[in-house]
């Protein structure tokens, strides 16, 4: 990298720098970069990956959680099954029912199937997943939940492992965490957007008329620096 007096982009970059925090900063750096701007270049691009990838992220927390619900329900005619006893849930996700039921209840609404379900993060219908609830709802349920998985590739396992990747990439999505350097991070997106043709092919296809993902991927950071240039350049 260019020496601070040799590079026109230090002061701005020196500037913005306790917004972002060195350390942050830091982590988008590497040795070969020509001066300050590729380092922001490749946070803005980081960015732009993110809100990329927000749409499929969204729509597949919104559609597991009811299609999940939708199946359990069916299955054992209880619509109102996550408060129901005896419950289905193990201790881990039983707590955390009562504990969206109190905070529901602290906002004084009402405790409706719909905003409990919604009340309920990623992290809690993902785990449903887990071998702990074989055979309360798997392979029973399998079918009802993901009706348009592959049948040879319709288990609980596969169902899993593909979802705890995808917990994965949401929270650093959300938590606003590198992603940019995965060089798996295509293939994540095409696992993403096929998980959520398992279970809605409509929505996936909604999704997918709108998806930037591959554009703003193949890119790279370089239009992303193009458009910081301007405003970087010091006199």
């Amino acid at each position: 990298m260019g020496s601070p007096m040799s590079d026109p982009y230090q002061r701005y970059v020196d500037a913005l720098t306790p917004g972002v925090s060195a350390e942050r900063l830091l982590r988008y750096r590497r040795p070969a970069d020509t001066d300050a701007l590729d380092a922001l270049a490749r946070y803005a691009w980081n960015m732009a990956l993110a809100e990329a990838l927000y749409p499929a992220l969204q729509c597949i927390e919104i559609a597991l959680r009811n299609s999940l619900h939708t199946a359990v329900a069916a299955a054992g005619g209880q619509p109102q099954w996550l408060t129901t006893t005896p419950s289905a849930l193990v201790n881990r996700e039983a707590i955390k029912v009562a504990e969206a039921v109190q905070a529901l209840a602290r906002q004084t609404k009402p405790i409706t199937a719909g905003r409990l379900i919604a009340e309920l993060n990623f992290g809690f219908w993902t785990s449903l997943l887990d071998r702990r609830y074989e055979p309360a709802l798997w392979p029973a349920l399998l079918k009802a939940s993901f009706p348009h998985m592959p049948r040879r590739r319709r288990t609980r396992q596969e169902l899993s492992k593909r979802f705890i990747e995808i917990r994965h990439l949401r929270n650093r999505v959300f938590h606003h965490e590198p992603i940019w350097h995965w060089r798996d991070l295509p293939q994540q997106h095409v696992n993403l957007s096929e998980a959520l043709a398992w279970i809605n092919p409509a929505l996936a296809t909604a999704v997918g008329a709108i998806d930037r993902f591959s554009t703003i991927y193949g890119s790279g950071a370089a239009p992303l620096r193009a458009q910081l240039e301007p405003v970087a350049r010091t006199p």
